[in-house]
Parts: structure tokens; C-alpha cells; sequence
């Protein structure tokens, strides 16, 4: 119980830090009056999420009802995001596994190879596949896959594809890292001592490892992909949280999608975390 109240006191802080830094551009809106501004418009932002059906905005000159396009948005970008995010995790532990049964001299290339993989542009590889898809497209006249939303007709493989790609390389070279870093502790020499297999070592005992390790770096590669979801979601023309951002960019909307995105992997983070300590740690806590 004690933890359970860390982590709502955790995620109530959080969400109040969300609404400050929300409220925090209402400072510079009018001079003389900087703290009634900050105060009026926490005031709002707290209104509109509890009475978020009733939440209007202004484009253009015209008033829209926000509720429930929105949570749409946010629900798009989100698995887009979220899918994208356990490609990459699965995709590097697979692409490392094969990595390390080869020979030490061909994983040194292979690193070096991932490391210029890495530094590419995240446009250049979203351009770069759109243009795949398009030339096979022209050659063929078979559609791989959608590349831009039109209407109701919805870009979602691409779109995933192109925002995995990059942290899927980030990820593959930070888990070969961690399974060279793991094949020298004690307990793989001891293993090795006893006769058994190298296979068996790696898939048992060292990959265990290797995959919570990996889930605890993975925190990193969401923010970079969070960014990167930004351009995919410009380049095909996917109406999700970007287009309210950059359209409809009021205190009340930019706080409700840092929520209806922080919420959700607050929460996963944590229930996997709780999972990990209970089945592999014994309820001992990882920091």
C-alpha cells in the first residue's frame, strides 16, 4: 500500500507539474499582471479537463466543440506511438540475439555499422520510405501501404514503420552493450565452468536479464520518439496531436494532450515494473 501511495503522489505531482508548465506562456500575455494571468489560466485549465465535453476552441474564425475529436488525436498518435515503441523493443532483443552467436570480429563491423545507422536524420529515413513506397507503387501499381490520411482512410503502417526505425537501431545497440557487458559477470563464467551450452546461457539467463535492462533504457527512446512522432505525423498528414498543437495551440488543449499521453505510460511504466519485481526480483524493488 505504502508504494501504491508513492506512485499516486508521484503521478499527482506530475500531473500538477503538467498544468503549471501548461499555464506558464499566460506570463507574457499582459505586463503588469503576470501572476493574475498565471492563476486565471491554471483556473481554466482545471475547468476545462473536469468539464472537458463542453471545451470549445477557435479555429479560423469558427468555434468547435473539441470533445471527442480530441481524445481521438490523442488515441491515433498514442498507438502510433505505442506500437511503434514495442516494435522497437522486440525487433533490437531479436537483432541482437542473432548478433551475438556471430563472431566478435563481425559484431565490431556490425556495431560500427548500427553507430552511422543511428546518426541518420529521423526526415531523411520518413522521406526516404515514402519514397520506397511510392516507387513501388509506380513500378508495380501495388500499394505497399497508405502513405498520407485522407478522410476516414487512415495512414497507420507507415507511420509506425517510420517512427520504430530509429529507436529500433538506438535500442539494438544499447542491448548489444548490455549482452557484452553481461557475458563477462560472474555467473556467465560460472555457467560456462559447468559445461553448458552457449545457447543455453544466452537465451536463458543472459537474455532475461537483458530484456529488463532494456526496458529500463527504453525510457529514454520515448521522449526521442516523441519528437519524432511530431514529423510523422506532419509528412503524412495524420490529423493527431500535432494538428491541435499547431492549430489550436490554448492552455487547455496543450495540457490535455501532455496528460492523455503522460497518463497512460506513467502507468504501464510502473504496472511493468511492478510485474518484473514480482516475478523475477521477488517483490525486491528496482530503482
Amino acid at each position: 500500500m505504502k508504494k501504491i501511495g508513492l506512485i499516486l503522489l508521484q503521478f499527482t505531482i506530475a500531473c500538477a507539474g503538467i498544468i503549471l508548465v501548461g499555464a506558464l506562456p499566460s506570463i507574457f500575455h499582459q505586463k503588469g499582471q503576470l501572476i493574475n494571468n498565471f492563476f486565471d489560466t491554471i483556473g481554466e485549465i482545471v475547468f476545462g479537463l473536469i468539464h472537458i465535453q463542453d471545451l470549445k476552441i477557435v479555429v479560423r474564425g469558427d468555434e468547435y466543440i473539441i470533445y471527442p475529436y480530441i481524445i481521438e488525436a490523442i488515441v491515433y498518435s498514442f498507438s502510433i506511438l505505442f506500437i511503434a515503441l514495442i516494435i522497437a523493443y522486440l525487433f533490437s532483443i531479436v537483432l541482437s540475439i542473432f548478433t551475438m552467436l556471430l563472431p566478435k570480429l563481425i559484431r565490431e563491423k556490425i556495431k560500427f555499422f548500427v553507430l552511422v545507422l543511428e546518426s541518420l536524420p529521423d526526415l531523411l529515413v520518413i522521406i526516404l520510405l515514402q519514397l520506397f513506397v511510392i516507387y513501388i507503387f509506380k513500378k508495380t501499381g501495388f500499394l505497399l501501404m497508405k502513405v498520407v490520411t485522407v478522410g476516414d482512410e487512415r495512414a497507420f503502417l507507415l507511420p509506425i514503420i517510420s517512427l520504430a526505425i530509429i529507436p529500433t537501431v538506438q535500442l539494438y545497440r544499447i542491448s548489444i552493450l548490455l549482452f557484452e557487458e553481461e557475458l563477462i559477470k560472474n555467473y556467465v563464467l560460472l555457467s560456462k565452468s559447468k559445461g553448458l551450452k552457449w545457447s543455453f546461457i544466452l537465451f536463458v539467463h543472459v537474455l532475461r536479464n537483458i530484456t529488463i535492462s532494456l526496458f529500463f533504457h527504453s525510457k529514454k527512446t520515448i521522449w526521442f520518439m516523441l519528437s519524432a512522432l511530431v514529423v510523422v505525423e506532419v509528412m503524412n498528414g495524420i490529423k493527431g496531436i500535432t494538428f491541435f498543437l499547431t492549430q489550436v495551440m490554448v492552455p487547455e488543449v496543450f495540457t490535455i494532450i501532455l496528460l492523455g499521453f503522460f497518463t497512460p505510460i506513467f502507468f504501464v511504466y510502473h504496472l511493468t515494473k511492478w510485474i518484473i519485481e514480482r516475478t523475477v526480483n521477488n517483490g525486491g524493488s528496482i530503482s
